[in-house]
């Protein structure tokens, strides 16, 4: 078993929209976690008004965070594009035995974290990326699907409801932008160009036409229910598909890294996220649809949160469920590490019936 350290948790990142989410919740339900991040000021002002330890550090080098995470269980890693901060992150967690949390939604994330199973066995530490609304929700409905037909050759996962988006996560799709989007059809991920497959949804007499996007279940929920074909489906304005059909030849320019970070600057300046109002009265709707090879279905649907206070709660949740009772070592999903039902112990969920 691996000794306890000094310190229970870091939450890093903790400055960022999500991340501040994050702190404030914990300090109201009497957790101390260590807020860190890159930006020194931005972290100090932050633990001081929740009255804090703090840290300041970035992600250049392994060896320098691998140091710090010596003091620490587990982190809590929040600080996006993900795909450019997991590889030192997670590594370092790898190299100091630390517990390896993070709320990414990016599909290259979570395929190198996947591929860190057999290092973090080794190392004795848990690693369980996506324990925000990406991907808790979808991926917990979809593990009470294939619980209910385990003959399920077929899923598509469906959310609607979503009440916008913060900088980071627009950073992340942004840097995703020119690797289109994907499904998973015999077992494997295949590429298909972005709002090129869509469905019509019906909700409470209204009608909206859904677009496959590259959410992180498309990988996750193999590795959850063994299902080999999965698309991943939300709304998106016209006016948003629009835009994006007509510049997806464009989104090769984003291959550029002058270009993109160009491009994600100017995202961090205009995109806040949103209010808290919003945050506070949104609701989100999630559906897993699964069909067998005699064309049986069934539906399994959650009605919860707006999906960053989503997230505040069951990150937070996955820490301490982690704290009390360890899961063993290696990569785990969120319903593979806590069950199908986690996602119901966050509070205002429940399974509701399709209408």
């Amino acid at each position: 078993m691996k000794q306890k350290k000094k310190n229970h948790w870091l939450l890093y990142g903790a400055t960022g929209y999500t991340g501040n989410l994050i702190a404030r919740l914990a300090k109201e339900r009497a957790e101390s976690p260590v807020l860190a991040g890159r930006n020194s000021q931005k972290v100090k002002q932050l633990a001081e008004e929740l009255g804090l330890e703090w840290l300041s550090f970035d992600l250049s080098s392994v060896d320098e965070v691998a140091k710090i995470l010596n003091n620490f269980d587990t982190v809590l890693h929040c600080a996006g594009p993900f795909v450019e901060t997991v590889e030192v992150m997670a590594q370092a967690c790898i190299k100091s035995s630390t517990n390896y949390l993070d709320i990414t939604g990016e599909i290259p994330v979570f395929e190198y974290l996947h591929k860190l199973d057999s290092e973090a066995k080794k190392a004795g530490i848990t690693i369980l990326p996506g324990v925000g609304f990406d991907i808790v929700p979808t991926d917990c409905a979809a593990a009470m699907a294939k619980a209910e037909m385990k003959d399920a050759i077929e899923m598509d996962l469906l959310f609607v409801g979503f009440g916008g988006v913060s900088a980071g996560t627009a950073k992340s799709a942004i840097a995703q932008a020119p690797m289109g989007s994907f499904i998973r059809e015999n077992g494997e991920l295949k590429k298909v160009p972005q709002f090129s497959i869509s469905k019509d949804f019906h909700l409470e007499g209204k009608s909206m036409k859904l677009f496959a996007l590259p959410w992180g279940d498309v990988y996750t929920s193999y590795l959850s229910t063994k299902i080999p074909n999965i698309k991943v489906f939300t709304f998106f304005p016209e006016n948003v598909v629009k835009l994006g059909k007509f510049t997806q030849p464009t989104s090769l320019l984003l291959k550029n890294k002058i270009l993109l970070k160009l491009a994600q600057s100017m995202i961090g300046t205009f995109v806040k996220g949103p209010t808290k109002e919003v945050r506070e009265q949104g609701r989100t709707l999630v559906q897993a649809r699964v069909r067998n090879a005699r064309s049986q279905e069934i539906l399994v649907q959650i009605d919860t949160l707006e999906g960053y206070r989503f997230t505040s709660e069951s990150a937070l949740l996955a820490v301490q469920k982690l704290a009390r009772k360890p899961i063993g070592s290696g990569f785990f999903t969120p319903s593979l590490a806590f069950g199908k039902n986690f996602v119901l112990e966050i509070q205002g969920t429940k399974r509701s019936n399709s209408k």
